[in-house]
């Protein structure tokens, strides 16, 4: 995060904008002390997302990453190890809970 005087974002937007563009956050400040943020607009869309889509995104990452393991494994045996795990752990909601993926 990028912290500049406020009259330096007065004077000088365009610059500070490219930054924005580019994935770096404004932090604007008056007298030393932060009073707003120029954030891109994809930021603000990430942090807008539901918690539904949030979780479809890490699902298909998860996916992505046990796809050699999940190819080999038939549903059965993933549904089996999912409910051993979740009965010796009964805070487990979900397959990444856990990491049995590197125990297989």
């Amino acid at each position: 995060m990028t912290a500049v005087p406020i009259f330096d974002v007065k004077n000088r937007l365009p610059y500070f904008i490219h930054l924005v563009e580019s994935g770096e956050i404004v932090q604007i400040t008056r007298h030393g002390k932060p009073v707003a943020r120029i954030v891109s607009e994809e930021e603000i869309l990430q942090e807008q997302k539901t918690e539904a889509e949030i979780f479809g995104e890490e699902l298909w990452a998860w996916r992505e990453k046990a796809k050699d393991w999940l190819e080999t494994t038939s549903n059965e045996e993933i549904d089996e190890i999912f409910n051993i795990k979740r009965t010796i752990e009964p805070n487990i909601r979900h397959p990444e809970d856990f990491d049995w993926l590197e125990e297989n």
